[in-house]
């Protein structure tokens, strides 16, 4: 009697939703063991938080050691005299602007977190990048000194991958100037590109709309390039 290859319980993976190989057998979950092993992780750590805590510290005090030759920034950031975001470091943010929204938000009572999620995209590779705050009515916050080229593409390119994600700027200049000598500014290139933007403060019009709040990782759409 010939053997009949039962078809696959699962056609995507269940890690990256990428199409599981034929070879595999038709149980199978994910699409490698790189995948199997990421899940495997993410399930580990989701049971040890403890864990998970600890061996973040581990890798940040050695980052801080390979870049400073020591660890005092990590207990006292205003030690760091040449850091000019120290003050915003030292209260568990990137930046002065940041640190001037989430006072603003917390002052009139709105829900926010605060890079709790990444969204995933890609250009030549894959990537995942993590907005600064997360609003409850689900606008993405991202706030701005100095606008990069590289972030610009990013914004782009996230843009076309998720056109359901609603991203504003909230830029500490919004006159500031691509670059210098450029005739664009910050607003001028947002109002180009459909992003709705703020300067200095978010719009208490903005803080008023309803959505649906977002409550986990944004996952590419398509089949990762690096998969297929």
């Amino acid at each position: 009697m010939a053997y009949i290859k039962k078809p696959k319980a699962n056609t995507g993976c269940l890690k990256c939703n990428s199409q599981i190989p034929s070879t595999l057998r038709s149980d199978a979950l994910y699409c490698s063991s790189r995948c199997k092993g990421a899940a495997e992780k993410a399930r580990y750590c989701s049971k040890n938080p403890e864990y998970v805590a600890k061996q973040r510290k581990l890798v940040t005090k050695t980052r801080h050691k390979r870049t400073y030759g020591h660890t005092d920034f990590m207990e006292n950031p205003l030690a760091n005299t040449k850091d000019r975001f120290r003050h915003a470091r030292a209260l568990g943010y990137r930046s002065g602007l940041e640190v001037e929204t989430a006072k603003y938000l917390d002052s009139i009572g709105v829900g926010y977190k605060y890079e709790a999620y990444t969204i995933e995209w890609e250009d030549l590779s894959y990537r995942k990048y993590t907005p600064d705050i997360f609003l409850d009515n689900g606008i993405i916050i991202e706030t701005k000194g100095v606008f990069t080229t590289d972030d610009r593409r990013k914004h782009l390119e996230v843009k076309k991958q998720h056109p359901e994600l609603d991203i504003r700027f909230v830029f500490s200049n919004a006159k500031g100037k691509l670059y210098k000598g450029s005739k664009t500014c910050y607003s001028k290139w947002c109002d180009d590109n459909g992003f709705q933007w703020a300067h200095r403060v978010i719009p208490q019009s903005w803080l008023l709309e309803t959505g649906t709040p977002i409550t986990d990782n944004v996952k590419l759409k398509t089949q990762r390039r690096d998969k297929l």
